[in-house]
């Protein structure tokens, strides 16, 4: 009688742990995850699993196309301004990037002329709503991109605070989405993490070092 009465109430904390389980979202190459939420993601973590776990609610997530082309006697990297995404999400949900995901160079070009890219619910098979919407292109060459200071001059940041000084320049850049100006941060001009860059460059081969200063031009643009 207790066997017959415990059994259906064991099944029924399995079945709801499953049900409570976090969902998921998988981004894999070409786009690159940059923010989650206002944070950056390990890229260690990233590099063993395109997988992180998003909490039952209302999440951001900011990601960038970062294609590779290339071939043994030629250089062909192409990427984009980067896509934000306002979401929310259910528990158990396995979320994914929907895209007809390009193959060459001059499909990608293509493709990021407009960067028709949804999420999508695994488990459903249908695609999620959410707010999207590209970050302005940055005039001037930058050495990194602080994504989320970014996202704080346009007011869109997540969990946007109501009292942030924003510069009117900046406010009219993202309302007429134009190209935005920025400041150089402190970790954009500091000395060591130029002094870093040389010493990598310097490390590198011959195409690694081709393909970066392909990537400079291409940020200049």
């Amino acid at each position: 009688m207790k066997l017959t009465v415990l059994l259906p109430a064991l099944a029924g904390m399995v079945w709801g742990n499953v049900a409570l389980a976090d969902a998921t979202l998988e981004v894999m190459p070409p786009y690159v995850l940059q923010l989650l939420d206002g944070h950056g993601v390990n890229a260690k973590l990233l590099e063993k699993s395109h997988n992180v776990r998003l909490q039952d609610g209302k999440h951001q997530l900011v990601v960038s196309f970062e294609g590779n082309y290339s071939t043994r006697n030629e250089t062909k990297l192409v990427t984009a301004e980067p896509l934000v995404f306002n979401f929310e999400s259910s528990n158990g949900q396995k979320l994914t990037l929907d895209y007809k995901k390009p193959r060459s160079e001059s499909e990608a070009r293509e493709f990021t002329k407009v960067q028709d890219v949804q999420l999508k619910d695994k488990v459903t098979g249908q695609q999620l709503q959410s707010d999207r919407f590209v970050m302005p292109k940055v005039e001037g060459f930058q050495l990194t991109r602080d994504y989320q200071q970014e996202l704080l001059a346009m007011g869109k940041a997540f969990n946007q605070p109501k009292t942030v000084a924003v510069p009117t320049a900046a406010v009219m850049a993202a309302s007429n989405n134009e190209p935005l100006q920025v400041a150089p941060t402190k970790a954009q001009s500091s000395p060591e993490a130029l002094t870093q860059l040389q010493e990598w460059y310097n490390k590198a081969d011959a195409e690694t070092r081709k393909a970066f200063q392909i990537w400079i031009i291409q940020q200049q643009q």
